[in-house]
């Protein structure tokens, strides 16, 4: 059906949550920069002696330094984009499509985590093992030395390193040493697990009861989450489920054309959103607008999400920039915009190149021919107090070294999304062949939709 009215059209389209998945991937990659050449810039205030934090210590500039926060869009984008499909389906009456759609996305969805991330770390394993890290793990910059291990003692040594590190990401509490922002991946297909069961447990429902159904479950994550000591994964999944119910609301493309709505109420949620984003992760009293957050939130939420307060806050933020987002069609155009939508296409490359780059291209170009200089160890070992690693140079050559490494990160993330992602869905496309059960006629009254390419990526058109 042709939409001619131009609001309808654009409160129909999620091409949005593309241009939003592209620059949290690289706000993502901006946060380890700053842990590598900013760390002054994590506090929100202020070094010894000083009462005036410095100018990206201050809310919202400080989002720099909030890869937590940014990390939570992507949990919400994947709750929001695919419940979208099987929410429709279920409120036209369709809920026997909507069964089928969940089984075989969720089915896709798994090996579409876990090939990429192999190759990911297989990629970075070899480059350690070739002596490819030796100038990042001796550099004075400190996301690189602490997240750079050593090349294996032998060959056979580092194929055990290799089995390890690729099950390290799946397993909860451990670490890829090769890829240390895998860390979230076990969390995205824990959320996706997550999504299909909610989903298969209420698409049978009327709206009304599967949103109480969904909103009970976000309340009652926060006991899991605290137990597993998990990212919030069920509250922002489960919330952007609930943001999809929203967008699909008929009502809603009316709520939207009141000026009232787009150029108040959306506005002071962005900023409202992002402010709650740039909660820091250490030393929230230092400044007054962080401790007066953390007392709100610590006095109104349950002690079961106190362990993550920084998570909490920031995951609360990125809910309302998203609802933001979904009530202002200026804003839904604008991040739809194609070379926003390029980049959302880039965005999981981008999460899983971005530390094999810094650790190679950015180390290589800031830190070669650097002097060896003195560093008292942060925490003191047995046998010694200090450490010699190669100095940083001046910010001219640091500013030319992260130019420099985001061209080549974005290059070798279209290499990668034009290249590899085409196998690896071939190999999904295959394993569901050989693996799933093939009816003789149509299942449940439904034929089987092709499911999402990628469990960050926007999976096709939703609206």
């Amino acid at each position: 059906m042709v939409i001619d009215d131009p609001i309808e059209r654009i409160m129909q389209d999620s091409a949005w949550a593309d241009g939003l998945r592209g620059i949290a991937a690289i706000y993502v990659a901006a946060s380890h920069l700053t842990l590598c050449f900013g760390r002054q810039y994590i506090p929100p205030c202020c070094d010894e002696g000083v009462t005036t934090p410095r100018l990206f210590q201050r809310p919202i500039l400080r989002l720099i330094a909030s890869g937590h926060s940014w990390v939570a869009i992507f949990f919400v984008l994947l709750g929001f984009v695919n419940a979208l499909k099987p929410i429709k389906q279920a409120r036209s009456g369709n809920s026997d499509a909507a069964l089928v759609g969940l089984s075989t996305a969720a089915f896709r969805r798994s090996f579409r985590l876990v090939l990429p991330a192999s190759v990911a770390t297989i990629i970075s394993w070899t480059l350690c093992q070739l002596g490819a890290y030796e100038i990042s793990r001796n550099s004075a910059a400190y996301w690189l030395y602490t997240n750079t291990p050593a090349p294996s003692a032998s060959w056979s040594g580092a194929i055990v390193d290799l089995v390890q590190a690729l099950l390290a990401t799946w397993r909860l509490g451990d670490n890829n040493e090769y890829d240390q922002p895998q860390w979230a991946l076990i969390h995205l297909l824990q959320g996706s697990i997550m999504l299909f069961f909610v989903l298969l447990a209420t698409v049978q429902l009327t709206p009304l009861w599967r949103n109480i159904t969904i909103f009970l479950c976000a309340l009652w994550s926060w006991s899991w989450s605290d137990h597993i000591k998990d990212p919030l994964v069920g509250y922002t999944v489960f919330g952007g489920i609930l943001l999809a119910e929203l967008s699909i609301l008929p009502q809603l493309v009316n709520v939207v054309t009141y000026p009232f709505v787009t150029s108040v109420l959306s506005p002071i949620f962005v900023l409202m959103g992002i402010i709650f984003m740039s909660f820091p992760t250490s030393n929230a009293d230092s400044a007054a607008w962080s401790a007066t957050l953390k007392a709100l939130f610590t006095s109104s939420f349950p002690k079961s999400t106190h362990f993550a307060l920084a998570r909490l806050i920031g995951s609360t933020g990125a809910l309302m920039l998203c609802f933001a987002i979904l009530i202002s069609p200026p804003m839904r155009r604008a991040l739809s915009a194609k070379p926003l939508r390029w980049l959302g296409k880039l965005s999981f490359p981008i999460y899983l190149l971005h530390g094999t780059v810094m650790r190679t291209v950015l180390a290589w170009f800031v830190f070669a021919g650097q002097p060896l200089k003195e560093f008292q160890l942060e925490q003191p070992e047995a046998d010694r107090d200090t450490v010699y690693r190669y100095a940083e140079p001046g910010r001219i050559r640091i500013t030319f070294g992260v130019l420099l490494m985001g061209a080549v990160t974005l290059y070798a993330s279209h290499v990668w999304a034009n290249n590899l992602e085409p196998i690896f869905g071939k190999i999904t496309a295959w394993a569901e062949d050989k693996m799933k059960r093939q009816p003789d006629g149509p299942l449940l009254g439904a034929r089987s939709p092709r499911g999402p390419p990628s469990p960050i990526h926007r999976q096709g058109k939703q609206g």
